[in-house]
């Protein structure tokens, strides 16, 4: 029991270490810059909102698009980006509520996804425990945690769009914000396998029922 107890506690802090790393940690940061809302540059103390943490064409550093640059006597860069936490000095420049609002209602969703997916995650490793993997309500289960996996993939990618609009709202020329938004496809893959076990179990449940039949 209590190596249930240790497993199901685990998966609550593997969520919870996840949901931090991926916007918990960024969310603190940008809290806290609303709250200073200056910086000092050069001995310069400006006035800024958070900042934009941003991945942008580097093609400025050479004045024309696609140029290349030579570093020292053995090196060329091509194609080259920058990711930098961009600071926006300019007044007229804002975010607009509507984006804050998403932004900020994905992320409780995507950590009310979280919580779901760790509490049934749970349920079915109590199941296992108990020896009622082989049930419907198990099955049922398992498929859940496949659905909101996939919910998780869509809302992450969700999220990053609209960080990226916002970015492009707010970064205008000379920079150029680049759209480094990428799909977890991670988490559907892990889906697809979580719905491929629950046909097995669903198998298994119907042959349980067979055999409780025929006795």
């Amino acid at each position: 029991m209590k190596k249930i107890q240790s497993l199901q506690l685990l998966v609550y802090v593997a969520f919870g270490l996840l949901f931090i790393q991926d916007g918990a940690l960024d969310a603190w940061q940008g809290f806290k810059d609303g709250l200073t809302d200056v910086v000092n540059i050069n001995g310069e103390t400006v006035s800024h909102g958070p900042p934009l943490q941003t991945v942008f064409d580097g093609s400025f550093i050479t004045h024309k698009p696609g140029a290349d640059l030579k570093v020292g006597n053995n090196y060329i860069l091509q194609n080259i980006t920058i990711s930098s936490d961009v600071w926006v000095d300019d007044k007229r420049v804002d975010t607009h509520y509507l984006i804050t609002g998403l932004q900020v209602s994905l992320t409780f969703v995507v950590l009310f996804v979280m919580i779901a997916i760790a509490y049934t995650t749970n349920k079915v490793i109590r199941n296992i425990s108990e020896g009622t993997m082989f049930e419907f309500k198990c099955v049922k289960q398992i498929k859940n945690i496949g659905l909101l996996l996939m919910l998780y993939a869509l809302l992450d990618f969700a999220y990053q769009q609209v960080t990226y609009h916002q970015q492009v709202l707010m970064i205008h020329a000379p920079l150029k914000v680049l759209n480094a938004s990428a799909f977890n496809f991670s988490a559907l893959i892990l889906a697809i396998l979580l719905f491929i076990i629950a046909e097995a179990f669903k198998k298994g449940a119907r042959l349980k029922d067979e055999l409780s039949l025929t006795i």
